[in-house]
Formats: structure tokens, C-alpha cells, sequence
């Protein structure tokens, strides 16, 4: 019996910003690794515009591939993306918004309500229990403070799109005091509440108590990226994704099912780290658009 869920994100968060585009077999051959692994929640792939992401150019192809081995998940950042999943037989949808006005602006071009009119409209006929919704900033954001009525009505938009609502650390700076503040706002959300959360850089060990604060309050599922692969590219020093070696090594430790193979799950993270994809840290990760643009603009001090 599973007591914590990982959601792996690898494929897509993971590899999207990488410099070097990732060869499609060899996405394919991951996503296959993962799910022997135990990894049957898996996020990859993105229906973005590819001169935006050319890492995802090849979403289709790699939606194709995979789809008789699980149900996989794919990101939709709006009706195009949307259309283009559906096409291929995508059934599991991602989206995502913002507590943010400034990241909302930046990212999608629009304030929060609009992007929740739109997602609500493209949703209108999807079952709720096949959807994630991500919050970006729900911990704080680039030169902000968290507005927490802003982050509520952000989570109460989500609840009604979604089954699974995903509150993101995007600038890496949560802590267990936060984390415990954020999760109390979001107590009588109906929706089921995830984490997906940062490793400090070059701090790997300050994500536990985070992660123990989360698993105190209730909180049983995860993102994770294979061997911390991605992270936030916009924002200087806002870590990597959660390690999903480190997720389940320390769960593992503290008595916590996972059914997942850690031997396996390591013996991936060396491959795809040491011989095929070598991770960028945020800092150096940069996608020509608007966010990159304006975060440049205003150093700070430290998700998506």
C-alpha cells in the first residue's frame, strides 16, 4: 500500500529548457525507464508552441510513443495546446496560472481571471478527475509578497477545473512555516492538494524539513523530477526540481511507501545525468520570452 504519491516530471519540467534539444528516442527510452521503475503518474511532454520550447517540438511524436504504455499526463498552456493533445488521444490535462498577477502578465499575457475564463471555456467537457491544475508562485514570487487572499481565490478558481490542485514553490524559497500557512488557506478546498516543490542550490538537504512539514499537514503526493532535473529557468537561484531519488530515498528512510525502486530510479539518474542529458542548473537556463525579460531586469534574491 502506497502511503505517498510521486508525480514525475521529468520528461517535460525536467528536459524543456535544457540547452541541447533532447533526441525524441531518447525521451521515449526515459519515459519507458521511469514507468518500469514504478512511476505510473508521469508528466511527458508540453503542447507549447515550439519556437517557444523547441525542447517540445516533438510532442506528438512523444505522446504517440508512450501511450500504450500508461496514461500519461501532458501540460496544455492554452485551446491550441489543448486541440493538439486531443488530437493524439491525450486524456490526462495539466494547466496552469498563477497567484501572480506580474508572473501571470509575464508567462501568459493576461491577468488571472481572463487565463481562468479561458481554461474554464477549453475544460468545459473534461472530467475534472482527469485535470491538474498549478499554481505558480503559491509560496511567493519575484519581488512579491504572497497575497494570500489572491492565492486563495487562485486556489478556489483551480478547484473547479481540477480534482488535483499543485501549489509550486516557483522561486524556491518556501520553508516550513509557509508551507504549513499555504496548506491552512487551502483546508477547505475540495480538490486534493499537491506540492511541487525546489531544491535550494546547492542545498539539497534544507528541502526535507519542507517536505516533513508537508507530510505532517496531510499532504501525500508530490511532483519530482528524476536525479532533480529542470527547475525554475526565469529566476536566479531558485534551485532545481525536487529530486526524485531524494523524495523517495528519504521516504523510504522515514518508513514511508512509495512502491517505487530506488536502484532503479538511481541507476537513471546516472545515465540520463552522466551519458545523454547533462542537467543545467536555473541560473545558467534561459528561454528567450517575456519572463526572462522582465526578471532580468530586477536581480532578486533568489515554477514553475
Amino acid at each position: 500500500m502506497v502511503d505517498v504519491s510521486i508525480y514525475e516530471v521529468g520528461p517535460r519540467d525536467g528536459l524543456q529548457n535544457i540547452q541541447e534539444e533532447t533526441p525524441t528516442t531518447d525521451k521515449i527510452d526515459l519515459i519507458n525507464r521511469l514507468y518500469h521503475a514504478g512511476l505510473q503518474d508521469i508528466e511527458i511532454t508540453s503542447f507549447v508552441h515550439p519556437k517557444l520550447v523547441p525542447n517540445m517540438a516533438d510532442a506528438e511524436e512523444v505522446f504517440t510513443a508512450t501511450k500504450d504504455i500508461g496514461n500519461f499526463g501532458v501540460l496544455v498552456p492554452n485551446q491550441r495546446g489543448f486541440d493538439r493533445a486531443k488530437a493524439v488521444g491525450a486524456e490526462k490535462l495539466n494547466v496552469f496560472f498563477s497567484a501572480s498577477e506580474m508572473f501571470n502578465q509575464a508567462n501568459l499575457g493576461k491577468n488571472m481571471y481572463d487565463i481562468v475564463a479561458e481554461l474554464d471555456s477549453m475544460l468545459k467537457d473534461t472530467d475534472p478527475k482527469n485535470v491538474r491544475a498549478y499554481i505558480s508562485c503559491a509560496f511567493g514570487a519575484p519581488n512579491e509578497k504572497t497575497d494570500e487572499k489572491k492565492l486563495l481565490e487562485a486556489m478556489q478558481a483551480a478547484q473547479h477545473m481540477a480534482d488535483t490542485v499543485v501549489l509550486c514553490d516557483t522561486i524556491g524559497t518556501a520553508h516550513p512555516s509557509s508551507i504549513y500557512r499555504t496548506l491552512e488557506l487551502s483546508r477547505h478546498i475540495d480538490s486534493d492538494i499537491a506540492l511541487h516543490l525546489h531544491h535550494m542550490k546547492n542545498k539539497k538537504d534544507n528541502m526535507f524539513p519542507n517536505i516533513q512539514s508537508a507530510l505532517d499537514w496531510g499532504i501525500t503526493q508530490f511532483d519530482a523530477s528524476i536525479g532533480g532535473l529542470g527547475g525554475c529557468p526565469f529566476v536566479p537561484g531558485s534551485g532545481s526540481n525536487l529530486s526524485t531519488n531524494d523524495m523517495v530515498r528519504y521516504l523510504h528512510k522515514n518508513n514511508y511507501e512509495t512502491g517505487l525502486d530506488i536502484w532503479e530510479l538511481d541507476s537513471i539518474a546516472n545515465l540520463y545525468a552522466t551519458e545523454q542529458i547533462v542537467p543545467h542548473t536555473p541560473i545558467r537556463l534561459r528561454v528567450r520570452n517575456k519572463l526572462e525579460e522582465i526578471f532580468s531586469k530586477t536581480p532578486v534574491g533568489s515554477k514553475w
